[in-house]
């Protein structure tokens, strides 16, 4: 019996008409072979790993010797912040096996970083390799537009009353957006078998031992020995833990969301006769990613990759340290093409862009909706 299967969604070609994408893969071929660098980490992802560790270690020595809540607090902060940034940096590339070059390095290495803060790997990956990343905003097909029902999307999810609330609820709902994922989402995942365009037949046994090992392994960390350990009350380390996790999620929520999820990028969908996305591989990837602060070294060094996305969507076996480098070949090569297809903001404008987009959605949604009454109307 198979473990899981993908529904048959596709592109019109690979490329673009002006073979687009076999420019910018050559180019990009030609500067790692002229180069002799290697597509995966480099020494500059090990110092930022130690430079993480370090922070992670000294901030939860920290924790365990708090001796007041605001302490507590800052140490919490800084360990799930630092632990946050480890998985969108090592974590995300092992989950591509661009680390190291070895599979089974990359795959312990993600299982490792992505364990520590409770997260379970297996459906993850599944759901963001075999999803998201083939199909980024297109109806059914992408994991991503699936992430809760209190947060509507795009035009073709079902709409409630209060989705013309949620640019103002937004920012408050994500910032459970962690612990929903650690105690509630990993779960449902595992008992759901419908995931967009991947439904799962057989979970593996061992993914389901992994999963409460994680768990346990999670809270034993974050909660069950400072609460051991510390002379403050339970009520002040869960009241740290909270606020900790309200803070690393809104810069969770905002880093993921922006990229994709802004006025500035479409949403599409499929033809129903043969489920094909109207459009090239390439242009779909570059037309429905969107960068943050692309020119910044400090985000370049925060973000993993997440701030210079659509070189992640073209070149997802790359890791994110030589992404500066082919988002330059990506821009310079749609220049040449005339193309006007790369687009880039900061990430406080992003903020804004994906909260105006919750705005308008609805109201666009509304406005459809009263033009097909009257229209109703009219031919009754």
């Amino acid at each position: 019996m198979k473990t899981y299967e993908k529904r048959k969604f596709k592109y019109d070609t690979k490329d673009t008409p002006g073979l687009v994408f076999r420019e910018i893969k050559r180019k990009a071929d030609r500067y790692f072979a002229m180069n002799h660098i290697p597509r995966h980490g480099n020494g500059f992802l090990v110092v930022k790993v130690v430079v993480l560790v370090a922070i992670m270690a000294l901030s939860y020595v920290g924790i365990l010797y708090s001796h007041s809540f605001i302490q507590l607090f800052l140490s919490y902060t800084i360990f799930g912040w630092s632990g946050l940034v480890m998985g969108i940096n090592l974590g995300h590339d092992a989950a591509h096996h661009c680390v190291t070059g070895n599979k089974k390095a990359d795959k312990l290495i993600f299982s490792l970083v992505f364990g520590i803060q409770g997260l379970s790997t297996w459906i993850w990956q599944l759901r963001h390799n075999g999803s998201h990343h083939i199909f980024p905003n297109v109806y059914e097909a992408d994991t991503d537009l699936e992430i809760t029902p209190l947060i509507y999307l795009d035009k073709h999810q079902e709409m409630h009353w209060y989705h013309h609330y949620q640019h103002l609820y937004a920012p408050f709902l994500y910032m459970f957006f962690s612990l929903g994922w650690i105690f509630f989402a990993d779960f449902m995942f595992y008992s759901e078998k419908k995931h967009a365009n991947i439904t799962v037949y057989k979970f593996p046994a061992i993914e389901y031992v992994k999963l409460v090992v994680v768990k346990i392994i999670y809270i034993a960390v974050y909660l069950a020995i400072p609460i051991m350990i510390l002379p403050l009350s339970i009520p002040v380390i869960l009241t740290a833990f909270f606020l900790m996790h309200f803070c690393v999620s809104l810069f969770l929520t905002f880093t993921f969301f922006i990229s994709h999820h802004v006025t500035e990028v479409p949403y599409i969908e499929t033809r129903p006769e043969n489920l094909s996305v109207p459009d090239s591989w390439t242009a779909h990837q570059i037309n429905t990613t969107i960068d943050f602060n692309p020119d910044s070294k400090f985000a370049n060094f925060i973000f993993g990759g997440f701030n210079i996305h659509i070189a992640h969507h073209l070149f997802p076996e790359v890791s994110h340290v030589h992404y500066p480098k082919l988002t330059r070949i990506i821009k310079e090569t749609l220049e040449e093409h005339n193309l006007p297809w790369y687009k880039s903001f900061s990430f406080f404008d992003g903020v804004r862009s994906h909260l105006i987009h919750l705005r308008n959605i609805v109201r666009d949604a509304d406005v459809n909706s009263e033009e097909e009454r009257q229209h109703t109307l009219a031919h009754s």
